[in-house]
């Protein structure tokens, strides 16, 4: 027979031993939050070191094939490399040249078109008055109280959108940035391929090898076609709407061109920022209100019309993820890492959505930002994407 002081002893270790497993079971969990809460702090605490790498690495999956295809001629690597990244920046310093005086100047009459629009729009543009009530306080404050007393004169400089010594220094910064993409580019693109194979070589065996190298193809192919694809859309777009505003009177039209392929990045909110800047532009430029809406409705309509037919049509395969998920890639990328995190999002969505799909336990989570779901039910019991739960059910 058990002695009560030891089966009473004993009862608390069984508990321990029972409830052990079911604490366990929360440990993994614990630590991946953890884990996922320490890597989106390094991320957002080193962004200015991870964003122009990502960048990078993305060109790099993007223009390999072609450094690839000019090899065949007989070209060394290397020279390939520089042939390509010299073209690129040549063509974008061409464009940001001949952009920079029109642009410049439209920011500089920022406030002057915010001013007309206040006027357009006096019943909702309370917020924008700030500057006057000023002045008029400033006036009642500064006139002689009694007949004869000098009157004070006070004046005051409206703020501008523009500070030259801010723009002076983001300009050093931007140039900085783009040169270290330029340089890292070439270097992926020149030497990538011997890094890659010695990361291969670490591996044991020919299959974790040939598995690995299969996973980093599928992600080249498909950020490397859907960069190429949004690239050739947006440069068709621009020129699109490059047509539409110089046939509406909209004066610069290729700068609005240009402002539509580049917004046209961001998927969904994008077109609709930019549509609020060509009206805000157009404000300044046209005498009616009528003017102006008619520049910013065809804009938009031309944006629209690329959203809903081309876009679709070409990318359906590529991206295969719903408008949500998209939209939280974007605010996700942009709370990170800024401006650049807003561009980088779908990118970044296709490469997450690979990787997540080459593990068996987290392929259920690449299913859901859009990669093809492993066949599991009868032909009858299938989801069809055109009908609804309810149909479905």
């Amino acid at each position: 027979m058990l002695d009560p002081d030891r089966r009473n002893a004993a009862e608390p270790a069984g508990i321990v031993a029972h409830s052990h497993p079911k604490a366990q079971r929360w440990v993994p969990v614990v630590v991946t939050v953890i884990a996922a809460i320490l890597v989106m702090g390094v991320l957002y605490v080193a962004s200015d070191l991870f964003v122009p790498i990502v960048i990078a690495a993305l060109a790099y999956l993007t223009l390999r094939p072609l450094v690839t295809r000019i090899c065949q001629y007989g070209l060394h690597q290397t020279m390939a490399s520089v042939l390509v990244i010299t073209a690129i920046f040549s063509v974008l310093a061409v464009i940001v040249t001949l952009l920079y005086s029109p642009a410049q100047k439209w920011i500089e009459a920022a406030p002057e078109s915010l001013i007309t629009v206040r006027e357009k729009f006096s019943a909702i543009a309370e917020p924008l008055t700030t500057i006057d009530r000023a002045d008029e306080t400033i006036d009642e404050a500064t006139t002689p109280l009694q007949k004869g007393e000098p009157k004070l004169t006070v004046s005051y400089e409206k703020p501008s959108l523009i500070d030259e010594t801010t723009v002076i220094n983001q300009t050093g910064k931007w140039l900085a940035f783009i040169v270290a993409v330029a340089v890292l580019t070439f270097f992926m693109l020149s030497t990538g391929d011997d890094l890659l194979n010695r990361m291969l070589g670490v591996l044991p065996d020919h299959h974790s090898r040939e598995n690995v190298l299969e996973k980093i193809s599928d992600i080249q192919a498909s950020v490397g076609r859907y960069l190429a694809q949004i690239t050739a859309i947006n440069t068709g777009l621009g020129v699109a709407v490059t047509i539409v505003m110089y046939l509406v009177g909209m004066p610069t039209p290729v700068l609005w061109g240009v402002l539509a392929a580049l917004f046209n990045f961001i998927p969904y909110v994008g077109p609709l920022a930019a549509t609020a800047v060509v009206f805000l532009a157009a404000s300044g430029s046209f005498d009616t209100i009528a003017g102006s809406a008619l520049a910013a409705v065809a804009f938009w309509l031309t944006t629209a019309v690329e959203g809903q037919l081309v876009t679709p049509a070409i990318l359906g395969r590529t991206l295969r993820v719903g408008p949500v998920v998209v939209l939280l890639a974007v605010a996700f990328w942009g709370f990170l890492w800024g401006f650049p995190g807003v561009f980088l999002a779908v990118p970044l969505l296709i490469v997450l959505r690979k990787v997540l799909a080459g593990f068996e336990a987290t392929h259920a989570f690449a299913v859901v930002l859009g990669e093809a779901e492993r066949p599991h039910l009868d032909d009858d019991e299938a989801l069809q994407e055109d009908k609804t739960i309810a149909e479905v059910v």
